[in-house]
C-alpha cells in the first residue's frame, strides 16, 4: 500500500510540477512529463527555496551563486519575477481581503491582497522583463499605474547615496543622526554630480512650521531616535517625549503618499520593495530575518549579500518565530496552510536580479530629437527632471554595487538597438547614471494630478518620475489617466505650471520635437537585443556556445553561466519542419540543480537541507 501511495505521489508531483512559465523540455522530452518550449524562453528551473548563506564556499547557497556564478544568481532571481506561483507555493492566501498600509483616517486600507500570481502579470511591457504595465486598484478609485523597474538598482543606489549625503549635510558631530541643535536653520542642498549640474534643495532640517516634522522634502522620511541615536518605533513626530532627533530614509521608489503617524514609509530598497510586493500582491510572505535584524538600533539592518542595509521601518509578517529543526518557518501569517513561502536565499537572488537589471536604452537620435532636447531644457522641464546623477566613490561613498552594466543605443548603419556588455568586477567604482531625468523630490503637481483616496484625503505631492524608458510606458501619470505624452505634459500644474505653459507656447513643430526627444528613451527585451557579450568589439551573427550555433549574439544569461547552457540545435518539429531548438539539453548542470545546498530530491520546492523527509515525495515541515 505504501508503495502504491508513493507511486501516486511521484506521478502527482513528478509530472505536474511545472506551470505555464516553467517549460524545461526539449524536442525529445515527453511534453506530458516535461513541458516543452523549443523557443527556449520559458523558465527552466523548478521552484526551489534557495538557502541563504554568507559563505561563498558553500555550493548552491545564495552567496555562492552571487560570487561564483553571478549570471546564474541573476537568472534565478529573474525566474522569481517571471514565475507564475501556484497554490502549493502559498499564493492567494488572503485573496480579496482589504489590507495594506492604512490611509490617513487610520482605518481605511490602501488596497486588496493577493490579486495576482506573478510579478510579470503587471510588469509585462516588454514581456519577460521587469517592464511597465496597466493600472491597478490602489489608494483610490482612480488607481495607480504600474511602473517599469529597468535600472531599479541604480535608483536604489542613488537613494542610498542621498541618505548618506542628506545626513552629512547636518550631522556636524558625525554620529549618524541629526539632533535638534544640528537641524536648527539648516538647509539640505544636494549636488547630483560632483562637477557641474544644478544644486537641488531638499528643504530644511528643522521644524519651522511647527507640525512636528522636519521641513524636508517628502521623499525624506525621518526615523525618530532618542538621545543615544536609537530608533523609537512608537514615536510619531519630533514632539514625542524622548525624541532627540532623527535619522533619514529616502523613498526613491513609488509615486508618493500622504504622511501619517501610523504608516511606514515607501520602500527605499529593491529588496524591501520586493518583500512588500510578494506579500501584498501575491499573498507570499518572505521569511527574511536578515532584513529585520537591527542589531545597533539605528533603524537599518546589516548590509545584505548585495551590500545594502534594509530599513527596519517596514516590518515583514513572517518573522520565523517558530522554526522546524531544518529551519523552515511555520509562522504562516496568512493562515493558508503553506509555510516559508519565500526564503531568505530567494530574496538574496531576487535582490541581485533587481539590483543588476539593466537601465533603459536610447533610441535613434534624429535632428528632431536634438532640437526637442533643447526645447525641453529651455522650457524648464529639467528643473525637476534632472538629467544625470553620479554614483560617487570615495570616503563614505559606496560606488556602483552591480556586477555588470549594459549600454543599449541605436546603431544608425544597422537601424537597430544594440547592446554592449561591460563587466564591472569586484572593485567598486563611480558611475554616471546618464539620462534618468528625475530629481527624486516630491512636488505639488496641481489639481490635474491631485488624487482623492478612498478615505477622502487628497494626495498632491508626487515623486518626479524618471523619464528613461518613457516611450514604452503609456498610459502616463500615477493613475495612467493620460494616454499620450502630450496629454500628460499639458496636465502638469502647480510647481510645474511654468514649464507646462512654456511647452504649450511652443510652435506645434517644436512641441513635436519635444515628443520626439521623449520617444527616444526606450525599453527593450534584455535577452533579445543584439549585444556584444564576449568583449571582442563586434556582434556575431553566429555566436557559438558549448559547441552550438545560437544565432545572433545577445545577452542571454544562460550563455554566461559557470556551466553554459547547451541548446539542442537543429531538430524537426511535430509537423516535420526543420527548426532550431533553443531548449537546453543540460538544464540540471547549467542551473546547478545537483549542487549540495540546492538539490531537491523529492521535488517539493524545499532543498534537501531544509526537508525533514528529502526522499519522500510530498510536502513536509509544516506545509501541506
Amino acid at each position: 500500500m505504501h508503495c502504491q501511495v508513493t507511486a501516486f505521489l511521484v506521478i502527482l508531483f513528478g509530472t505536474a510540477q511545472a506551470q505555464l512559465t516553467e517549460r524545461p523540455g526539449g524536442s525529445e522530452d515527453n511534453p506530458i512529463d516535461t513541458p516543452r518550449d523549443l523557443s527556449g524562453l520559458s523558465l527552466k528551473n523548478p521552484r526551489i527555496r534557495i538557502l541563504h548563506t554568507t559563505d561563498a564556499s558553500l555550493p548552491g547557497g545564495s552567496r555562492w551563486f552571487q560570487e561564483r556564478d553571478p549570471w546564474l544568481a541573476y537568472q534565478w532571481g529573474r525566474s522569481l519575477f517571471q514565475r507564475e506561483f501556484r497554490e502549493r507555493d502559498g499564493v492567494y492566501g488572503d485573496a480579496g481581503k482589504l489590507d495594506g498600509p492604512l490611509l490617513p483616517d487610520g482605518a481605511t486600507h490602501m488596497q486588496t491582497r493577493s490579486h495576482v500570481n506573478s510579478c510579470a502579470a503587471c510588469h509585462a511591457t516588454p514581456y519577460r522583463d521587469a517592464g511597465a504595465g496597466g493600472t491597478i486598484a490602489k489608494n483610490g478609485g482612480t488607481g495607480r499605474n504600474t511602473p517599469h523597474l529597468y535600472g531599479g538598482g541604480l535608483i536604489e543606489m542613488i537613494g542610498q547615496q542621498l541618505r548618506m549625503e542628506i545626513t552629512r549635510a547636518a550631522d556636524a558631530d558625525g554620529n549618524g543622526w541629526i539632533s535638534a541643535s544640528e537641524a536648527k536653520e539648516m538647509r539640505c542642498l544636494i549636488r547630483p554630480l560632483t562637477n557641474g549640474g544644478d544644486t537641488l534643495d531638499f528643504g530644511r532640517f528643522d521644524d519651522s512650521d511647527g507640525d512636528g516634522w522636519p521641513d524636508l522634502n517628502g521623499v525624506v522620511h525621518p526615523v525618530f531616535v532618542d538621545e543615544d541615536g536609537l530608533r523609537m518605533p512608537a514615536a510619531r513626530n519630533l514632539t514625542t517625549p524622548g525624541v532627540a532627533g532623527f535619522r533619514v530614509d529616502v523613498q526613491v521608489f513609488g509615486f508618493a503618499h500622504l504622511r501619517a503617524p501610523h504608516r511606514p514609509p515607501l520602500p527605499s530598497t529593491v529588496r524591501a520593495f520586493a518583500a512588500n510586493t510578494f506579500d501584498m500582491h501575491m499573498g507570499l510572505q518572505p521569511c527574511d530575518p536578515g532584513g529585520l535584524e537591527d542589531d545597533d538600533g539605528d533603524g537599518f539592518s546589516r548590509p545584505t549579500n548585495a551590500g545594502c542595509p534594509q530599513p527596519a521601518t517596514i516590518a515583514a509578517r513572517d518573522r520565523g518565530r517558530v522554526l522546524t529543526k531544518t529551519g523552515v518557518s511555520t509562522d504562516d501569517p496568512d493562515r493558508d496552510g503553506w509555510c516559508h513561502e519565500i526564503s531568505e536565499g530567494e530574496m538574496d537572488v531576487f535582490e541581485w536580479y533587481a539590483l543588476n537589471h539593466p537601465a533603459p536604452g536610447r533610441g535613434e537620435i534624429t535632428d528632431a530629437v536634438r532640437r526637442g532636447e533643447k526645447h525641453f531644457h529651455a522650457a524648464g522641464c529639467a528643473s525637476c527632471h534632472t538629467p544625470d546623477w553620479e554614483l560617487k566613490i570615495g570616503p563614505g561613498y559606496a560606488g556602483d554595487r552591480r556586477f555588470f552594466d549594459l549600454d543599449v543605443t541605436w546603431l544608425p548603419d544597422r537601424a537597430r538597438l544594440e547592446g554592449k556588455l561591460r563587466r564591472l568586477g569586484t572593485k567598486r567604482a563611480g558611475f554616471r547614471v546618464a539620462g534618468i531625468f528625475s530629481d527624486f523630490r516630491w512636488h505639488d503637481m496641481g489639481e490635474g494630478f491631485a488624487q482623492m483616496q478612498y478615505d477622502g484625503t487628497v494626495v498632491r505631492l508626487w515623486r518626479t518620475t524618471p523619464l528613461w524608458g518613457v516611450a514604452d510606458t503609456s498610459p502616463y501619470g500615477h493613475d495612467g489617466a493620460s494616454a499620450s505624452l502630450d496629454a500628460v505634459i499639458r496636465r502638469h500644474g502647480g510647481q510645474a505650471a511654468a514649464a507646462r505653459d512654456a511647452f504649450v507656447a511652443l510652435p506645434a513643430a517644436a512641441r513635436q520635437d519635444v515628443i520626439a526627444f521623449l520617444q527616444s528613451m526606450v525599453l527593450y527585451s534584455t535577452d533579445q537585443v543584439p549585444c556584444d557579450i564576449d568583449g571582442d568589439g563586434r556582434i556575431a551573427e553566429h555566436f557559438i556556445v558549448s559547441g552550438k550555433d545560437t544565432g545572433m549574439e545577445r545577452l542571454n544569461p544562460e550563455w554566461l553561466f559557470r556551466a553554459p547552457g547547451r541548446i539542442e540545435g537543429p531538430v524537426r518539429n511535430p509537423r516535420g519542419e526543420a527548426v532550431i531548438s533553443f531548449a537546453l539539453s543540460n538544464v540540471r548542470e547549467a542551473y546547478g540543480l545537483d549542487l549540495p545546498l540546492l538539490k531537491d530530491s523529492d521535488g517539493d520546492g524545499f532543498p534537501d537541507r531544509m526537508d525533514a523527509a528529502p526522499e519522500e515525495p510530498g510536502f513536509h515541515d509544516g506545509v501541506k
